[in-house]
């Protein structure tokens, strides 16, 4: 069963999980969401999205090819899928963060939208994980034969898995050399199963931190003063501008 706690403040937040870490000698991996309700899924497991899993990754390798100057070799499945997630497309994977600010900030930025929404934090421990699918409790960069095997269904038809990497999730790094990776601290989970963490008969693998309502807006502001903002978890161009638009007005 996953365990729950609620926090107000950023404080609060630091304090559960310094309990967790003192308590637990595991790597803590952090994914903020909206609404505490929402499941840990990947994007291409909702609203039926997987029976076109394989399409939507071609359609997505044929009209981006023409339109980019560097791009991933053709088989780098690896560099394709994280290409596809960092542009919003459904994917097997899951993002994560190796950073609680960046979570909370995810958590609590959508505020407006979600005004009678408690969010959450949820709280993974990638090597437990890793180490209960079968996969010795290291976590791989994505771009390694055991993590290629579990990607490559999605671009193409594959069924004679040469490890058995059927039905499993597993925890991995990314490759790319990109900004945004790097100033989210990013980390996925890659399902190559229906199975959903938090349901996953492993004691203590997941745990769950609730924030009310009531007081995203507040965790926002703190967030803030600890140089947590739009522009430091985006860093282009577009959200510079669109922050400085949102504090002017």
């Amino acid at each position: 069963m996953t365990r729950e706690k609620v926090v107000t403040s950023i404080g609060n937040l630091i304090s559960e999980i310094e309990l967790i870490y003192s308590s637990q000698n595991y790597i803590l991996w952090f994914r903020g969401h909206s609404d505490k309700g929402w499941p840990l899924i990947p994007s291409v497991q909702r609203n039926g999205l997987n029976k076109n899993e394989q399409c939507i990754s071609n359609d997505f390798y044929i009209k981006s090819s023409i339109r980019m100057r560097d791009k991933p070799n053709k088989n780098d499945y690896a560099g394709w899928m994280a290409l596809m997630q960092h542009y919003g497309l459904p994917t097997r994977l899951l993002d994560w963060s190796k950073s609680p600010l960046i979570a909370a900030y995810f958590a609590t930025c959508e505020y407006g939208e979600y005004p009678d929404k408690d969010a959450c934090i949820w709280i993974l421990k990638p090597g437990l994980l890793n180490e209960c699918e079968g996969f010795n409790g290291y976590i791989y960069p994505m771009d390694t034969s055991t993590v290629l095997e579990m990607i490559f269904p999605a671009f193409k038809p594959y069924k004679d898995f040469k490890r058995d990497v059927e039905d499993k999730i597993i925890a991995c790094y990314p490759v790319e050399n990109d900004l945004r990776m790097y100033t989210q601290q990013s980390a996925f989970t890659l399902h190559n199963s229906f199975k959903k963490l938090e349901q996953l008969n492993i004691s203590h693998l997941v745990e769950k931190i609730i924030i009310p309502f009531s007081v995203k807006k507040k965790i926002l502001n703190e967030l803030r003063i600890c140089g947590i903002e739009l522009s430091t978890v985006y860093p282009d161009i577009e959200h510079v501008s669109r922050e400085i638009k949102d504090y002017y007005r």
